[in-house]
């Protein structure tokens, strides 16, 4: 069911803007592939680990925990259940999340960029929830943790913005959602489970696949 907020021309730019970052997408792959970002990927990550303290090392690790394939599709049900009971509508348009492991794992597989080296990981946490090892390959590019959380933080600010709240706490909402994954992209790089390379590849098919879905909406 359509969105009436939107309109149709709102829907049409969401449309573009969706294959516009898809196209970008595309030429990231690329240069990714020619190992056009070596120089960046290492310089951030030897960065973030130098200026964070390696306090951080534990709660940057349960980010990786709630960036999971088991707590972002129990995130996306709730989302759908929400929309469904509370808006009326069928948001059918979520289903496009579950396309981000196909991409994913295409660009781990025929997307020459190794994972950063082991002896730079800072992961501290004694366990790995199951989907850890759904798509395990030597590369890294993009990050499914990145595409995953911003396909939903999108959708979760424009639910923010749906909502009759004062100002105030529509600012309040959306900046916290907006910490939260800020620190979930820091957190790949410092972690060195990802390059700056694969967290940018994640931000910019999570927010193509997402606006894709809010265009169909």
């Amino acid at each position: 069911m359509s969105n009436p907020a939107l309109g149709s021309r709102g829907r049409k730019i969401l449309v573009i803007s969706s294959v516009i970052l898809g196209i970008v997408y595309i030429i990231l792959s690329y240069f990714v592939g020619q190992d056009a970002f070596r120089g960046i990927d290492y310089q951030s990550l030897l960065t973030s680990q130098d200026i964070i303290s390696q306090q951080f090392d534990i709660p940057f690790s349960f980010l990786t925990i709630i960036g999971s394939t088991e707590i972002t599709v129990l995130i996306l049900g709730i989302i759908f259940l929400y929309v469904l009971i509370k808006i009326r509508h069928f948001f059918f348009s979520l289903s496009l999340f579950f396309l981000i492991f196909i991409i994913e794992l295409a660009g781990k597989i025929f997307i020459y960029h190794p994972l950063p080296p082991s002896v730079f990981n800072r992961y501290s946490l004694d366990f790995h929830l199951p989907s850890s090892f759904i798509v395990n390959t030597n590369f890294s590019f993009p990050s499914g943790h990145v595409s995953r959380s911003t396909f939903l933080v999108v959708i979760i600010l424009l639910l923010i913005a749906r909502k009759n709240w004062s100002r105030l706490n529509k600012i309040f909402a959306s900046s916290l959602t907006f910490l939260i994954f800020l620190f979930i992209l820091i957190s790949r790089i410092y972690l060195a489970e990802h390059w700056f390379s694969d967290v940018l590849g994640g931000v910019i098919l999570g927010s193509s696949l997402a606006t894709l879905a809010l265009g169909f909406w």
